[in-house]
Order: C-alpha cells, then structure tokens, then sequence
C-alpha cells in the first residue's frame, strides 16, 4: 500500500526540501522495554549478547531487562533467547508494558502473532504505521463510525468487538486472535484481561501517545509483529522532529521561556487545563513553553485539571493553545475552528490576558496530539512558540509525509488554525 519506491523516493525529496531535518546521527533515544535488551538500549542485537555474556562471567552487573526469559536468573538460556528474537525463531516475547496509573506490568506473549484485534483509534494507526495492518482480524467499533471510516478504510469491512472501551468478549474469542491491542487504561482489566484469561489470547496495553514512551512502545510492537525496520523508520521520523526542537530549545533560559495556557476543549469549556504527566504538559515541555498549570493537579489521573477563570487572569499567559479542538482528517473547512479561535480570544475573562491581545491563540485536533502523530503537534508548538528559530521547519509536510508514507492515505483535512 505504501511501500512502493517511487513513491517513497518521491516523499524523500520534498521532505528534503520542505522541512530541513537531517536523517544522519540522529540523537533522540529511548529504552526498549522487552526482556532481553540486556544492555538497556533501543535493540536487541549481538551487543545483548555480549553484554549477557559479560553478566554470566562477573565483569557487567544484571540491568532490568537482562532476565530474557523472566525466570528469575541470568544465564546461556537468556542467551538462547535473545538469539531466538534476534533471528525470529523464539517462542515468546516479554516485555514490560507502561500504564499510566499504575506501576508497569511483564507481559509475555506466545510468538510468532498472526491475528491481532485493535480496540482504540491510537492502536489501529500505530499497526497500519509499521505495515501490519494485514494482521488485523477484528476491530472497536470506533474504528468504522463517522469520519474514521475515512480513515480506516481498509478496516471497515472488519468485524467489530463492540467499543474501545466496552469490548464484546465473545466476539473477540470468536475471532481467535492472538493478542487484542488495548488502551493503556481503558477498559477495566475485569472487562478484559479477566474475561480472556485461560483463552490463549493476550491482552496487550499500549497508548502510542504519550512522547515519554511512545517510540519505544512502536519499537516494541515492531518485534512482536514482526516489523522491526517499519517501527525503526516510524520512530526516525518522529526523532528527527525531536533532534531539531530539542536542538534549538535546550539553551533558552526558563526565564525566557513563553508562559502557556493548554485547553483540553470539550463542550465549550475553556478551563478544563492539562498539568504535569499529561500528554499536553509532555508536548507543551518538549516544544520549549512553560506550561502555568503544571503543577496543578485534579481531574482524570490527576493530570487533567479544571481552573479558576480568574487564576489564569493573574497568571497572564503569552500564549494559549487547545488540543482538542474541531477539525479533522475528514473536514473540508475551518468554520469550527474559527468560531472556537473567536470565542477563545472574545471570552471575558481570556480577552484580558497578553495571548488574546496578542492573537497567539492556536488550535489543534486530537488528530496530531493525542494519536501516534504526536510529533506532528509537537512541531507546530515549537512552530508557534520561537517562529523565528523555526523558520524551515514546516509541521504540514512532516504530517504530509507521516500520512502518505506511513499510513498509505492522501493528506486532506484541518489539523489547526489559524
């Protein structure tokens, strides 16, 4: 679908051209949490090895992902297995998944993976972004409804297994999947994970979104579906947003850092904020802004406050941004978008602070912050935030390529405004 060379030099060009990011020597790294990664780099390989090699023999102390097998010591059968990944030949795979609420849990899953099901719309475009959406044998709901079908095409004439977050067990054990890939916190484990036990199929929590883990997480499912140079040119193109940013970002003082205000839009209330452990307060960091509400806590997690109107009065924001706003892959117009913009920078209270006077109010969708995307919103924070640093960064061409490359679908929609 996507993979082509023409095509794919094609994109390679006007990359070049449009968004001056250079692929050599790139510096953005994370660790990949599956058992075996002995020396807690982004790839099992022969260094794993060696550095297991060194474990047995004394000279190098065990790391958390040492115990490739989770048997509880270090030995030639962890060895065994690490070649077993490195050549595809392995029975299983462990690894520790995220949560955001709780601690991290091991996960073992048998391999190799011939039939998964995806419960959430994170999930289902992480799949088809390293090329496994051949595997996919049933999906949420949500994935066939409204504007999605747009963008889940080939999925649309999938069985469903009811919603992302009330999933029809029965129709899942119909399908005899291997693994379901599911939201990092919904549903209940008693919805799913209990349902499922003693059935043979896996549950696997991965959120895809959040840019403290998320490339790992794609790194990761990479292994498990067989797709590991996929998810390694998914996460370099993500890296090379995060080499630029951090690049030009990490020398700005705090003090003249611009003071943000996030709004987590939803039915026209503009002081439900994101603090510290959000998504936004992740992109808001990453992108260079002092986010006012990060050390607030309230809401889902903790992490999702509601403020006082006057509270952002007095803490008097340069720049105020939503990300979750109208818009979208399937819209044709910015009328939403507009009239939200307009209602932000006309709002009592919101008039009175400098981002209003000033007209540094930005919108964006879920589509590019809370989605696999991430990246996307990331580049046009830092876009808005020192447009003078970022002159040649262009947020639409990465979003272009990120669409065309590695979702196979032409790039149409409105993601922000103005």
């Amino acid at each position: 679908m996507r993979r082509s060379s023409e095509v794919g030099m094609l994109l390679i060009a006007l990359c070049a051209i449009s968004w001056a990011i250079s692929s050599p020597s790139l510096a953005f790294s994370y660790t990949l949490n599956i058992f075996g990664n002995a020396n807690m780099d982004d790839a099992i390989d022969e260094l794993d090895i060696a550095y297991l090699e060194d474990v047995i023999a004394g000279r190098s102390p065990a790391t958390e992902m040492a115990d490739a097998n989770l048997d509880g010591i270090v030995d030639e059968k962890d060895i065994e297995q690490v070649k077993g990944l490195i050549d595809g030949t392995g029975e299983q795979i462990s690894l520790k998944a995220c949560t955001i609420y709780e601690e991290a849990v091991n996960v073992t899953i048998p391999m190799p993976v011939e039939g998964i099901v995806v419960l959430n719309l994170a999930c289902a475009e992480s799949v088809r972004g390293i090329n496994a959406q051949d595997m996919v044998v049933g999906v949420g709901s949500s994935l066939v409804e409204g504007p999605n079908r747009d963008f889940f095409p080939e999925m649309a004439g999938l069985p469903t297994v009811g919603k992302w977050s009330e999933p029809d067990i029965e129709a899942i054990i119909s399908l005899n999947p291997d693994i379901v890939i599911a939201d990092l916190r919904t549903p209940d484990p008693e919805r799913l994970e209990d349902k499922l036990e003693g059935t043979g199929i896996t549950v696997l929590r991965m959120g895809f979104t959040y840019p403290d883990y998320s490339l790992s997480e794609i790194m990761a499912l990479g292994y498990i579906l067989d797709r590991k140079d996929d998810a390694r040119e998914l996460n370099n193109l993500a890296g090379r947003c995060l080499d630029l940013i951090e690049e030009r970002v990490s020398s700005i003082a705090e003090s003249e850092r611009p003071r943000v205000y996030p709004i987590y839009y939803t039915s026209a209330d503009l002081w439900k904020t994101g603090s510290k452990g959000s998504i936004v307060d992740m992109l808001c960091s990453l992108a260079g802004g002092e986010n006012i509400a990060h050390d607030l806590t309230g809401g889902t997690g903790g992490m999702y406050p509601t403020v006082d109107p006057e509270w952002v009065v007095q803490e008097n924001p340069q720049i105020i941004f939503t990300w979750s706003s109208p818009g979208g892959y399937s819209q044709s117009n910015d009328t939403a978008m507009r009239e939200l913009w307009t209602e932000i920078v006309q709002a009592p209270e919101l008039s009175q602070v400098e981002a209003a006077k000033d007209q540094r109010v930005h919108l964006m969708t879920t589509e590019i912050t809370s989605r696999p995307r991430w990246f996307v919103g990331l580049s046009y924070l830092a876009k808005w935030f020192y447009p003078e640093r970022f002159p040649d960064l262009d947020p639409e061409a990465i979003h272009r390529e990120y669409l065309e490359r590695f979702q196979g679908l032409e790039y149409r929609g409105i993601f922000v405004y103005p």
